[in-house]
Protein backbone atom coordinates (compact mmCIF):
# COMPACT_ATOMS: atom_id res chain seq x y z
CA UNK A 1 0.00 0.00 0.00
CA UNK A 2 2.85 2.41 -0.58
CA UNK A 3 0.96 4.30 -3.53
CA UNK A 4 -2.32 4.22 -1.79
CA UNK A 5 -3.72 7.64 -0.30
CA UNK A 6 -6.43 5.88 1.35
CA UNK A 7 -5.75 3.17 3.78
CA UNK A 8 -8.92 1.76 5.48
CA UNK A 9 -10.24 -0.48 8.64
CA UNK A 10 -13.01 -2.40 8.73
CA UNK A 11 -14.86 -1.38 12.18
CA UNK A 12 -18.45 -2.56 13.91
CA UNK A 13 -19.49 0.74 12.32
CA UNK A 14 -18.01 0.52 8.79
CA UNK A 15 -14.76 1.79 8.21
CA UNK A 16 -12.53 4.40 9.17
CA UNK A 17 -10.31 5.42 6.01
CA UNK A 18 -6.60 7.10 6.76
CA UNK A 19 -6.28 9.94 4.22
CA UNK A 20 -2.55 9.65 3.73
CA UNK A 21 -1.90 13.32 2.56
CA UNK A 22 -3.81 15.25 5.07
CA UNK A 23 -3.48 13.05 7.87
CA UNK A 24 -6.83 12.54 8.98
CA UNK A 25 -9.44 9.83 9.65
CA UNK A 26 -12.78 9.52 7.95
CA UNK A 27 -15.32 7.18 9.42
CA UNK A 28 -17.90 5.36 7.18
CA UNK A 29 -20.87 3.69 7.75
CA UNK A 30 -21.81 -0.17 6.46
CA UNK A 31 -23.79 0.99 3.78
CA UNK A 32 -20.75 2.90 2.36
CA UNK A 33 -18.09 0.40 3.39
CA UNK A 34 -20.17 -2.38 1.46
CA UNK A 35 -20.15 -0.06 -1.94
CA UNK A 36 -16.50 0.69 -1.26
CA UNK A 37 -15.95 -3.53 -1.52
CA UNK A 38 -17.70 -4.32 -4.02
CA UNK A 39 -16.67 -0.88 -6.21
CA UNK A 40 -13.29 -3.02 -6.11
CA UNK A 41 -14.35 -5.79 -8.60
CA UNK A 42 -18.00 -4.01 -10.19
CA UNK A 43 -18.77 -1.41 -11.90
CA UNK A 44 -20.61 1.89 -10.69
CA UNK A 45 -23.81 0.67 -12.42
CA UNK A 46 -23.70 -3.15 -11.06
CA UNK A 47 -22.83 -1.30 -7.41
CA UNK A 48 -26.20 1.01 -7.43
CA UNK A 49 -27.89 -2.39 -8.73
CA UNK A 50 -27.16 -3.93 -6.01
CA UNK A 51 -27.46 -1.17 -3.08
CA UNK A 52 -30.71 0.34 -4.73
CA UNK A 53 -33.24 -1.54 -2.21
CA UNK A 54 -31.34 0.70 0.36
CA UNK A 55 -29.82 4.08 -1.37
CA UNK A 56 -31.69 5.88 -3.91
CA UNK A 57 -29.69 6.88 -7.24
CA UNK A 58 -29.71 10.59 -6.53
CA UNK A 59 -28.19 9.67 -2.68
CA UNK A 60 -25.80 7.31 -4.61
CA UNK A 61 -24.61 9.57 -7.30
CA UNK A 62 -24.32 12.29 -4.19
CA UNK A 63 -22.00 10.18 -2.34
CA UNK A 64 -20.11 9.08 -4.86
CA UNK A 65 -19.50 12.97 -6.19
CA UNK A 66 -19.08 13.76 -2.39
CA UNK A 67 -15.99 10.64 -2.36
CA UNK A 68 -15.02 12.20 -5.80
CA UNK A 69 -13.58 15.67 -4.26
CA UNK A 70 -11.80 14.26 -1.47
CA UNK A 71 -10.42 11.84 -4.18
CA UNK A 72 -11.71 8.33 -2.46
CA UNK A 73 -13.18 7.86 -6.14
CA UNK A 74 -10.92 8.91 -9.03
CA UNK A 75 -12.18 10.80 -11.86
CA UNK A 76 -13.00 7.28 -13.70
CA UNK A 77 -15.05 6.45 -10.68
CA UNK A 78 -12.76 4.33 -9.67
CA UNK A 79 -12.71 3.47 -5.56
CA UNK A 80 -8.77 4.41 -4.88
CA UNK A 81 -8.38 3.33 -1.23
CA UNK A 82 -7.50 -0.35 0.04
CA UNK A 83 -8.33 -2.09 3.18
CA UNK A 84 -6.28 -3.45 5.56
CA UNK A 85 -7.02 -7.40 5.63
CA UNK A 86 -8.15 -7.76 9.25
CA UNK A 87 -12.23 -7.88 10.28
CA UNK A 88 -13.90 -5.64 12.45
CA UNK A 89 -14.36 -6.57 16.15
CA UNK A 90 -17.71 -5.79 18.08
CA UNK A 91 -18.30 -2.88 20.09
CA UNK A 92 -14.57 -1.19 19.72
CA UNK A 93 -12.09 -0.16 17.84
CA UNK A 94 -9.50 -2.94 15.61
CA UNK A 95 -6.88 -0.88 16.78
CA UNK A 96 -6.11 3.18 18.47
CA UNK A 97 -6.14 5.93 15.89
CA UNK A 98 -3.36 7.34 18.16
CA UNK A 99 -0.56 6.07 19.78
CA UNK A 100 1.56 7.83 21.88
CA UNK A 101 5.08 6.40 22.49
CA UNK A 102 7.27 7.48 25.44
CA UNK A 103 10.79 7.46 24.01
CA UNK A 104 12.57 7.55 27.56
CA UNK A 105 11.46 8.06 30.62
CA UNK A 106 14.34 10.19 31.03
CA UNK A 107 14.07 13.89 32.13
CA UNK A 108 16.18 16.25 33.82
CA UNK A 109 13.78 18.43 35.48
CA UNK A 110 12.24 18.24 38.49
CA UNK A 111 9.07 19.43 38.14
CA UNK A 112 6.19 18.90 40.85
CA UNK A 113 3.33 18.36 39.16
CA UNK A 114 5.05 15.79 36.68
CA UNK A 115 2.80 12.83 36.27
CA UNK A 116 5.74 10.57 36.47
CA UNK A 117 7.10 9.11 39.57
CA UNK A 118 10.76 8.69 38.22
CA UNK A 119 12.78 11.01 36.06
CA UNK A 120 15.37 8.63 35.74
CA UNK A 121 15.48 6.25 32.37
CA UNK A 122 14.22 3.08 32.38
CA UNK A 123 16.61 -0.08 32.92
CA UNK A 124 14.32 -1.97 30.34
CA UNK A 125 13.62 0.79 27.85
CA UNK A 126 12.49 -0.40 24.19
CA UNK A 127 15.87 -0.70 22.13
CA UNK A 128 16.23 0.32 18.78
CA UNK A 129 15.33 -2.91 16.52
CA UNK A 130 12.10 -3.03 19.41
CA UNK A 131 11.05 0.48 17.95
CA UNK A 132 11.12 -0.17 14.47
CA UNK A 133 9.41 -3.06 14.77
CA UNK A 134 6.44 -1.31 16.93
CA UNK A 135 6.60 0.97 13.90
CA UNK A 136 5.89 -1.41 12.05
CA UNK A 137 2.94 -2.97 13.98
CA UNK A 138 1.14 0.37 14.31
CA UNK A 139 1.39 0.76 10.20
CA UNK A 140 0.20 -2.65 9.87
CA UNK A 141 -3.07 -1.88 11.89
CA UNK A 142 -3.81 1.28 10.34
CA UNK A 143 -2.27 3.33 12.91
CA UNK A 144 -1.07 6.31 11.45
CA UNK A 145 -1.05 8.92 14.17
CA UNK A 146 1.75 9.03 16.00
CA UNK A 147 2.79 11.65 19.47
CA UNK A 148 6.16 10.84 20.72
CA UNK A 149 7.26 11.95 23.90
CA UNK A 150 8.92 11.27 27.26
CA UNK A 151 10.34 12.23 29.78
CA UNK A 152 11.55 14.68 27.08
CA UNK A 153 12.62 12.01 23.77
CA UNK A 154 15.17 14.45 22.55
CA UNK A 155 17.73 13.28 25.78
CA UNK A 156 17.66 10.38 23.10
CA UNK A 157 18.10 11.97 19.96
CA UNK A 158 19.58 9.37 17.68
CA UNK A 159 17.03 7.13 18.60
CA UNK A 160 14.28 9.94 18.27
CA UNK A 161 15.63 10.62 14.61
CA UNK A 162 15.45 6.94 13.43
CA UNK A 163 11.99 6.79 15.10
CA UNK A 164 10.98 9.66 13.11
CA UNK A 165 12.62 8.61 9.90
CA UNK A 166 11.27 5.36 9.96
CA UNK A 167 7.43 6.32 10.88
CA UNK A 168 7.37 9.14 7.94
CA UNK A 169 8.69 6.03 5.56
CA UNK A 170 5.17 4.39 6.70
CA UNK A 171 3.63 7.51 5.91
CA UNK A 172 2.54 8.21 9.82
CA UNK A 173 1.56 11.58 10.83
CA UNK A 174 4.74 11.95 13.58
CA UNK A 175 4.14 14.76 16.25
CA UNK A 176 6.14 15.33 19.27
CA UNK A 177 5.96 16.72 22.70
CA UNK A 178 8.46 17.37 25.03
CA UNK A 179 9.68 19.83 26.97
CA UNK A 180 11.83 22.20 24.94
CA UNK A 181 14.71 22.36 27.18
CA UNK A 182 16.70 19.79 25.17
CA UNK A 183 16.01 20.99 21.69
CA UNK A 184 19.71 21.20 20.22
CA UNK A 185 19.70 23.15 17.09
CA UNK A 186 21.69 20.00 15.20
CA UNK A 187 19.30 17.88 16.15
CA UNK A 188 16.61 19.73 15.12
CA UNK A 189 18.02 20.65 11.68
CA UNK A 190 18.53 16.76 11.24
CA UNK A 191 14.41 16.47 12.04
CA UNK A 192 13.44 19.57 9.79
CA UNK A 193 13.98 17.29 7.10
CA UNK A 194 10.87 15.11 7.73
CA UNK A 195 7.58 16.22 7.54
CA UNK A 196 6.78 16.64 11.52
CA UNK A 197 3.18 17.75 11.74
CA UNK A 198 3.37 19.57 14.72
CA UNK A 199 5.39 20.27 17.83
CA UNK A 200 3.60 20.49 21.78
CA UNK A 201 6.56 22.16 24.34
CA UNK A 202 5.44 22.63 28.04
CA UNK A 203 4.65 25.84 29.15
CA UNK A 204 3.80 26.55 32.46
CA UNK A 205 4.97 30.11 33.71
CA UNK A 206 4.06 33.27 31.74
CA UNK A 207 6.97 35.36 33.52
CA UNK A 208 10.55 34.15 34.03
CA UNK A 209 10.35 34.08 37.68
CA UNK A 210 7.12 32.03 37.27
CA UNK A 211 8.40 29.15 34.71
CA UNK A 212 11.54 29.06 36.60
CA UNK A 213 9.69 28.15 39.85
CA UNK A 214 7.88 25.46 38.12
CA UNK A 215 10.49 23.64 36.29
CA UNK A 216 13.79 24.91 37.06
CA UNK A 217 16.24 28.43 37.00
CA UNK A 218 17.49 29.13 34.01
CA UNK A 219 14.38 27.22 32.04
CA UNK A 220 12.49 30.03 30.65
CA UNK A 221 15.24 31.27 28.52
CA UNK A 222 16.35 27.84 26.87
CA UNK A 223 12.62 27.17 25.93
CA UNK A 224 12.19 30.48 25.01
CA UNK A 225 15.57 29.75 22.95
CA UNK A 226 13.99 26.46 21.72
CA UNK A 227 10.53 27.77 20.29
CA UNK A 228 12.25 30.59 18.64
CA UNK A 229 14.65 28.03 16.61
CA UNK A 230 11.57 25.49 15.81
CA UNK A 231 9.58 28.62 14.32
CA UNK A 232 12.83 29.12 11.92
CA UNK A 233 13.26 25.25 11.10
CA UNK A 234 9.34 23.89 10.68
CA UNK A 235 6.77 24.91 9.15
CA UNK A 236 4.31 23.24 10.77
CA UNK A 237 1.83 24.40 14.12
CA UNK A 238 3.54 24.51 17.62
CA UNK A 239 1.76 24.39 20.44
CA UNK A 240 2.13 25.45 23.94
CA UNK A 241 0.98 22.97 26.39
CA UNK A 242 0.50 24.24 30.14
CA UNK A 243 -0.87 22.59 33.57
CA UNK A 244 -2.89 25.15 35.76
CA UNK A 245 -2.49 24.67 39.28
CA UNK A 246 -2.25 26.46 42.35
CA UNK A 247 0.96 28.33 41.60
CA UNK A 248 0.16 29.77 38.10
CA UNK A 249 -3.71 29.70 38.72
CA UNK A 250 -3.52 33.56 38.35
CA UNK A 251 -1.49 33.57 35.36
CA UNK A 252 -4.26 32.11 32.60
CA UNK A 253 -4.37 35.50 30.48
CA UNK A 254 -0.70 35.91 30.82
CA UNK A 255 -0.11 32.44 29.33
CA UNK A 256 -2.11 33.24 26.31
CA UNK A 257 -0.62 36.36 25.57
CA UNK A 258 2.83 34.93 25.81
CA UNK A 259 1.69 31.67 23.11
CA UNK A 260 1.15 35.15 21.14
CA UNK A 261 3.89 37.00 21.56
CA UNK A 262 6.15 33.85 20.99
CA UNK A 263 4.02 33.49 17.80
CA UNK A 264 2.77 29.95 18.15
CA UNK A 265 -0.11 28.43 16.80
CA UNK A 266 -2.34 27.07 19.35
CA UNK A 267 -2.62 26.73 23.46
CA UNK A 268 -3.14 23.58 25.13
CA UNK A 269 -4.85 23.81 28.66
CA UNK A 270 -5.11 20.71 31.17
CA UNK A 271 -5.03 20.91 34.81
CA UNK A 272 -2.90 19.13 37.37
CA UNK A 273 -3.96 15.84 37.93
CA UNK A 274 -3.15 13.43 41.46
CA UNK A 275 -0.91 11.00 40.03
CA UNK A 276 2.88 10.89 40.27
CA UNK A 277 4.60 13.83 41.56
CA UNK A 278 1.71 15.85 42.51
CA UNK A 279 0.78 13.43 44.98
CA UNK A 280 3.88 14.15 46.83
CA UNK A 281 3.17 18.07 46.61
CA UNK A 282 -0.70 18.47 46.84
CA UNK A 283 -0.15 21.88 47.49
CA UNK A 284 -0.11 22.40 43.91
CA UNK A 285 -3.46 20.71 43.44
CA UNK A 286 -6.56 22.84 42.85
CA UNK A 287 -10.08 21.96 44.40
CA UNK A 288 -13.34 21.39 42.49
CA UNK A 289 -14.53 24.91 42.35
CA UNK A 290 -10.70 26.30 42.16
CA UNK A 291 -10.84 24.14 38.29
CA UNK A 292 -14.09 24.84 37.58
CA UNK A 293 -13.39 28.69 38.14
CA UNK A 294 -10.40 28.20 35.69
CA UNK A 295 -12.04 26.76 32.90
CA UNK A 296 -14.98 29.16 33.01
CA UNK A 297 -12.18 31.96 32.49
CA UNK A 298 -10.61 29.71 29.81
CA UNK A 299 -13.91 29.43 28.08
CA UNK A 300 -14.62 33.15 28.26
CA UNK A 301 -10.77 33.50 26.72
CA UNK A 302 -11.90 30.79 24.01
CA UNK A 303 -14.63 33.49 22.49
CA UNK A 304 -12.39 36.20 21.93
CA UNK A 305 -9.09 35.26 21.37
CA UNK A 306 -7.56 34.79 17.49
CA UNK A 307 -5.45 32.36 19.45
CA UNK A 308 -7.18 28.52 19.36
CA UNK A 309 -7.20 27.37 22.78
CA UNK A 310 -7.54 23.68 22.96
CA UNK A 311 -9.36 22.69 26.50
CA UNK A 312 -7.32 18.78 26.88
CA UNK A 313 -9.95 15.80 28.29
CA UNK A 314 -12.68 18.31 29.74
CA UNK A 315 -16.51 17.49 29.53
CA UNK A 316 -19.33 19.37 27.90
CA UNK A 317 -17.51 20.03 24.18
CA UNK A 318 -18.24 19.46 21.17
CA UNK A 319 -15.88 17.14 19.70
CA UNK A 320 -17.45 16.15 16.70
CA UNK A 321 -18.20 12.54 16.10
CA UNK A 322 -17.71 10.09 17.96
CA UNK A 323 -17.04 6.65 16.92
CA UNK A 324 -17.00 4.34 19.87
CA UNK A 325 -19.57 3.21 22.35
CA UNK A 326 -19.93 3.54 26.52
CA UNK A 327 -19.08 6.36 29.25
CA UNK A 328 -15.35 7.82 29.22
CA UNK A 329 -12.72 9.25 27.50
CA UNK A 330 -10.54 8.61 24.63
CA UNK A 331 -8.03 6.84 26.84
CA UNK A 332 -8.60 2.38 25.51
CA UNK A 333 -11.60 4.15 23.68
CA UNK A 334 -9.51 5.74 20.82
CA UNK A 335 -5.73 5.98 22.05
CA UNK A 336 -3.32 4.31 24.33
CA UNK A 337 0.17 5.04 25.57
CA UNK A 338 3.17 2.64 25.83
CA UNK A 339 5.53 3.26 27.83
CA UNK A 340 9.33 3.25 26.81
CA UNK A 341 9.58 -0.18 28.60
CA UNK A 342 6.93 -1.48 26.39
CA UNK A 343 4.26 -1.66 28.67
CA UNK A 344 0.82 -0.70 26.91
CA UNK A 345 -1.76 1.69 29.19
CA UNK A 346 -4.74 3.83 28.57
CA UNK A 347 -3.48 6.62 28.81
CA UNK A 348 -0.51 8.41 30.65
CA UNK A 349 -2.36 9.39 33.64
CA UNK A 350 -3.48 5.90 34.03
CA UNK A 351 -0.95 3.84 35.05
CA UNK A 352 -2.57 1.42 37.50
CA UNK A 353 -4.18 -0.04 34.43
CA UNK A 354 -1.55 -1.88 32.38
CA UNK A 355 -2.76 -4.03 29.24
CA UNK A 356 0.11 -5.79 28.51
CA UNK A 357 3.59 -5.50 27.35
CA UNK A 358 4.20 -5.40 23.41
CA UNK A 359 7.48 -7.46 24.28
CA UNK A 360 5.14 -10.31 24.66
CA UNK A 361 1.88 -9.51 22.68
CA UNK A 362 1.46 -7.95 19.52
CA UNK A 363 -0.31 -4.47 20.27
CA UNK A 364 -3.59 -5.09 18.45
CA UNK A 365 -4.10 -8.10 20.83
CA UNK A 366 -3.04 -6.28 23.61
CA UNK A 367 -5.64 -3.62 22.52
CA UNK A 368 -8.50 -6.06 21.75
CA UNK A 369 -8.51 -8.39 24.70
CA UNK A 370 -6.57 -6.49 28.14
CA UNK A 371 -8.52 -7.15 30.43
CA UNK A 372 -8.18 -3.57 31.54
CA UNK A 373 -9.10 -1.82 28.93
CA UNK A 374 -12.23 -3.86 28.29
CA UNK A 375 -12.74 -2.53 31.98
CA UNK A 376 -12.18 1.24 31.08
CA UNK A 377 -14.46 0.62 27.84
CA UNK A 378 -17.40 -1.16 29.45
CA UNK A 379 -17.80 1.66 32.23
CA UNK A 380 -21.98 2.65 32.54
CA UNK A 381 -20.96 6.30 34.50
CA UNK A 382 -22.63 7.38 37.32
CA UNK A 383 -26.47 8.81 37.54
CA UNK A 384 -25.77 12.48 37.57
CA UNK A 385 -23.93 12.04 34.02
CA UNK A 386 -26.68 9.45 32.80
CA UNK A 387 -29.12 11.47 33.16
CA UNK A 388 -27.62 14.94 31.86
CA UNK A 389 -28.46 15.96 27.96
CA UNK A 390 -25.20 16.46 27.33
CA UNK A 391 -23.84 12.85 27.75
CA UNK A 392 -23.84 11.62 23.98
CA UNK A 393 -21.64 14.61 23.34
CA UNK A 394 -19.41 14.66 26.65
CA UNK A 395 -18.89 11.06 27.48
CA UNK A 396 -18.16 12.23 31.07
CA UNK A 397 -14.94 13.99 30.46
CA UNK A 398 -11.21 12.91 32.28
CA UNK A 399 -11.41 9.53 34.04
CA UNK A 400 -7.90 10.26 35.40
CA UNK A 401 -9.42 13.03 36.66
CA UNK A 402 -12.34 11.90 38.63
CA UNK A 403 -10.27 9.19 40.00
CA UNK A 404 -7.99 11.56 41.44
CA UNK A 405 -11.25 13.44 42.53
CA UNK A 406 -12.95 10.98 44.08
CA UNK A 407 -10.76 9.77 46.64
CA UNK A 408 -11.42 5.89 46.20
CA UNK A 409 -10.47 4.98 43.25
CA UNK A 410 -13.90 5.21 41.30
CA UNK A 411 -13.45 5.11 37.18
CA UNK A 412 -17.05 6.32 37.33
CA UNK A 413 -17.33 9.25 39.39
CA UNK A 414 -17.84 12.86 38.19
CA UNK A 415 -15.40 14.35 36.28
CA UNK A 416 -14.37 17.81 39.06
CA UNK A 417 -14.33 19.80 36.34
CA UNK A 418 -18.04 19.53 34.70
CA UNK A 419 -19.84 22.50 35.97
CA UNK A 420 -23.24 21.37 34.63
CA UNK A 421 -24.15 19.24 36.96
CA UNK A 422 -21.76 20.42 39.78
CA UNK A 423 -22.98 23.43 41.31
CA UNK A 424 -20.73 25.82 44.16
CA UNK A 425 -23.00 27.66 46.24
CA UNK A 426 -23.69 31.54 45.56
CA UNK A 427 -21.74 30.59 42.38
CA UNK A 428 -22.47 32.23 38.69
CA UNK A 429 -24.61 30.03 36.81
CA UNK A 430 -24.10 31.94 33.44
CA UNK A 431 -22.55 28.85 31.56
CA UNK A 432 -25.50 26.11 32.93
CA UNK A 433 -27.25 24.25 30.41
CA UNK A 434 -30.58 21.93 30.72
Amino acid sequence: MADTRFIGRREYFGSLFYDVERGDYIPFDWDATYMFELSNELSLDDVMEKVKGRISRESFMTFIQLCQSIELFDQNKKFAGKFLPFLPVKDRLSAPLRVHLQLTNQCELNCKHCSQDTRDELPDELNMAELIKLIDELASIGVYDLTIGGGDPFLKEKELIKVVEHAVQKRMSVYISCTGLFIGRVTAKKLSEYPIKGFRISFDGSTEKSFDYQRGKGTYRRVVRSIKTLRELFNCPITLHSVIMSSNQTEILTLLRSVQKFECNQWSVDFVKPVGQALQNRNILLNDKEIRESFRTIKKLQQYSSTPIILRHFPYQARGNRIYKGFGCAASNLNCWIASNGIVYPCSFLRNFAAGSIREYPLRDIWIFSANLQLIRSLQGNDTCRECSHLSACRGGCRARAVGASGTGNMEAIDPGCFIQIKDEGEDQGFIRR
